[in-house]
């Protein structure tokens, strides 16, 4: 569809605490580290308070090596690098004693390899190695850590070297620890699943023979737990679950919530296979306690590029979400069945907040956000008659439906692949994108989504929808749903959050709207600033300016990536409101500084190019001299409105999700959670300049004729005059297609 677009297309284990440096470098060390958490610490951030405290008690030089060494080791457990570095280096220069010297270099070369920097690395566990040349235990420990680094068709050979020196060290527990680090990277080899399986019964023979009661509990919960993990790969479920269970009643003896979590999960898994639900479901819901338990401690993403969440949390929580549907499916109704149900609701909370720390790479602060539930509570918000929360789960078999209304929760359940619904959803976008017929498609979706619930929304008179998507469902615009008759936009409000337990909680009525109106017509100096990553996404295959180098790139930049109508959309926003305006040279990065921090806007319109990608190192904003990231708009917002209430609207007009991305619309989530914003209006892809100021000048009337300024006892709420907007565009003749008014959507407090 022809249009004069605003924008151009935008194309296990989990981290444990080191067990002495007799054990290698551990998978799970984060790339990127994560504030401390101050609520609900786990035992790495109640070790680190006691740690900081000791640093600063330490008298004399030696004293204050020692404690540093141990304080950085923390730090690195809990994946904070950059404290971790000076404080490690510290005690391996000027520590007194050989072990703690020692001990710093190996932490000094984990820290190295978590930055991918092997050749440090290995510098570090060779000087730490010839620190005690005489100390065997060691020299395993270097050299174990030191076979990471060599090529994979070598690293068998070598562990298999290896695997006498572990079987020959003084202590038992000694042995036991090099044995099942040997074990753990043997069975990520080709052809050593014989070596790992031979490593962990010994290591679990050597862990039970301890002296330390302790140790020989977690040493042995570990061998069960690698020896399980082993049986259930080659497909023994049996096994493997008898294995899980002895590894269980060992963690549990030690309260090793890090081991018991994976443990769990794995009995649930087990037992689901074979038949055995109630073992299934009760050994989920455990996992999941101790997930929680430990969450603080768990990084967001593992040394080699996974994340936590896929790996890890997600699975869990999914496969308990769906053993609760499938138990609540066998009720009859009634409190049974609604307990059942809010358990299987919380959970995907869970799901749904996790996710989004996995999208900004932090743990606590989305933790800390706050919301209108706890995650894992039971509910505190009832949605009041005429709203419904709608949550569509989508599991490998089936999807699954769930409606929150003031009388309470109920299921459906529709029989379709994920991968079918996948593939489903990115045709019917794609064509959304392009402005092509999809009417077929958007009534085949439309039966899979809606149609299931369409009597419950007729018989609870449900006036606005506040959708909790799923994965690709995230890049559905939901309103844009046609059942034959008409778009789902012309009987209800459709709002989207990214969970409800992060989402501030509606409130009816406003103050007066103030907006500060920030747009960027002509690029600045920052198109000298954009990285190829960035300009690649900007613009179009084949366009002009992707060719250009040299003095000449700047001035052909700055013509592809003028945004002609954000002029006129400022100018028809600041007839219907009082506003600050900050357009083009006027819009820098500090100018806007500036006004944040020395007027109060409830209301905060950007209008600038700006890219969602798959996590928020890949979103920012253009200003017009800098590139606004994520973490550069929270940084900003901290410092400039300390104290002030939070921005009640955050609109991003000409940003865009990154095309066939379903993380891409998390950015838009994020942004609001980082700018401390009520609610963000946004857009899924690139809009006409006519659409949009259409659109936005509509939306902006009506909010401000139903404030308080305007007299209006009920004022409008924010998804009605979104809703409004778009019904006014779908009646305008050739703007009827949904490319024109479904892209904007409104995420947070709808109220």
């Amino acid at each position: 569809m022809a249009s004069t677009s605003r924008c151009a297309s935008v194309r296990s284990r989990l981290a444990a605490g080191l067990l002495g440096i007799g054990l290698a470098l551990l998978p799970a060390i984060a790339r990127a580290a994560d504030a401390a958490c101050p609520a609900a610490p786990g035992s790495l951030h109640l070790a680190l308070k006691d740690q900081q405290a000791a640093l600063a008690a330490a008298s004399g030089d030696a004293a204050r090596a020692a404690a540093a060494g141990r304080l950085g080791g923390t730090y690195l457990r809990l994946n904070r690098l950059d404290e971790a570095e000076p404080l490690l280096q510290q005690a391996a220069g000027a520590a007194a004693d050989r072990p703690t010297r020692a001990a710093a270099l190996m932490d000094l070369g984990r820290l190295q390899w978590a930055r991918h920097q092997p050749q440090q690395a290995d510098q570090a566990w060779a000087a730490a190695a010839a620190l005690q040349p005489d100390d065997a235990a060691l020299a395993l420990a270097a050299e174990l850590n030191r076979i990471r680094l060599v090529n994979e068709g070598q690293r068998l050979t070598r562990l298999q070297a290896a695997a006498p020196r572990a079987a020959a060290l003084g202590s038992a527990a000694e042995r036991a620890r090099h044995l099942l680090n040997l074990a753990a990277q043997a069975r990520a080899l080709p052809g050593g699943t014989a070596l790992a399986f031979e490593a962990y019964e010994q290591g679990r023979r050597q862990a039970l023979a301890a002296a330390d009661r302790h140790d020989q509990a977690r040493l042995a919960a570990e061998a069960d737990d690698g020896l399980s993990s082993l049986y259930e790969a080659q497909q023994r479920p049996e096994e493997a679950l008898r294995l899980t269970e002895r590894g269980i009643a060992q963690a549990a003896r030690v309260q090793a919530h890090d081991l018991l979590l994976n443990l769990e999960a794995r009995a649930g898994r087990l037992a689901r296979a074979l038949g055995r639900d109630d073992l299934a479901l009760a050994a989920y819901r455990r996992a999941v306690e101790h997930i929680e338990a430990v969450r603080s401690d768990i990084p967001v993403q593992y040394l080699d590029g996974r994340s936590s969440f896929r790996q890890t949390l997600a699975p869990t929580y999914l496969g308990l979400t769906d053993l609760l549907l499938q138990r609540a499916a066998g009720t009859r109704g009634g409190t049974e069945q609604q307990a059942l149900l809010r358990q299987a609701r919380d959970t995907v909370e869970l799901i749904k907040q996790t996710e989004l720390e996995d999208y900004l790479r932090d743990r606590c602060g989305v933790a800390g956000a706050g919301g209108t539930r706890g995650g894992s509570g039971a509910a505190a918000y009832v949605p009041p008659p005429g709203t419904a929360i709608y949550y569509p789960i989508i599991l490998s078999d089936r999807l699954e439906l769930l409606l929150e209304t003031d009388q309470g929760i109920e299921r459906r359940s529709v029989a379709v692949e994920a991968e079918t619904l996948r593939q489903q959803v990115l045709d019917y976008v794609a064509a959304l994108r392009d402005g092509n017929p999809l009417r077929a498609r958007s009534e085949a979706l439309y039966r899979w989504l809606l149609a299931p619930i369409d009597e419950l929304l007729a018989r609870h008179r449900v006036e606005t929808l506040v959708s909790v998507p799923d994965g690709v469902l995230r890049l559905l615009p939901l309103a844009s749903l046609h059942d034959g008759r008409g778009y789902l936009l012309q009987r209800l409000a459709v709002a989207t959050v990214p969970a409800l337990s992060l989402t501030a909680t509606p409130r009816p009525g406003r103050g007066p709207l103030q907006a500060l109106l920030a747009g960027m017509s002509e690029p600045g100096p920052v198109v000298d600033k954009l990285p190829e990553t960035v300009v690649d996404g900007l613009l179009e295959p084949g366009a002009p300016a992707r060719q250009v180098r040299g003095a000449a790139r700047s001035s052909a930049l700055r013509q592809a990536l003028a945004l002609p109508g954000v002029k006129q959309e400022i100018e028809s926003i600041a007839k219907v409101m009082p506003a600050e305006v900050l357009l083009d040279q006027g819009f820098t990065l500090a100018a806007l500084k500036e006004r944040l921090r020395t007027h109060r806007h409830p209301l905060v319109h950007i209008a600038s190019h700006g890219v969602f990608g798959d996590s928020a190192d890949s979103t920012f904003i253009m200003t017009y001299d800098e590139l606004l990231t994520l973490d550069g708009l929270q940084a900003l917002l901290r410092d400039e409105r300390p104290g002030q209430p939070p921005i009640e609207l955050l609109t991003l007009s000409a940003c865009q999700t990154a095309e066939g991305d379903d993380r891409a619309p998390l950015g838009m989530s994020g942004t609001a959670l980082k700018a401390r914003a009520r609610s963000a209006l946004g857009t899924l892809w690139p809009v006409s300049d006519d659409a949009a100021n259409r659109v936005m000048a509509s939306f902006y009337r009506r909010l401000a004729a139903g404030s308080a300024q305007g007299g209006t006892k009920d004022p409008v709420s924010r998804v009605q005059a979104l809703r409004e907007a778009q019904l006014e565009l779908l009646r305008t003749p050739n703007r009827q297609h949904p490319f024109y008014w479904a892209p904007f959507i409104l995420i947070g407090d709808w109220s």
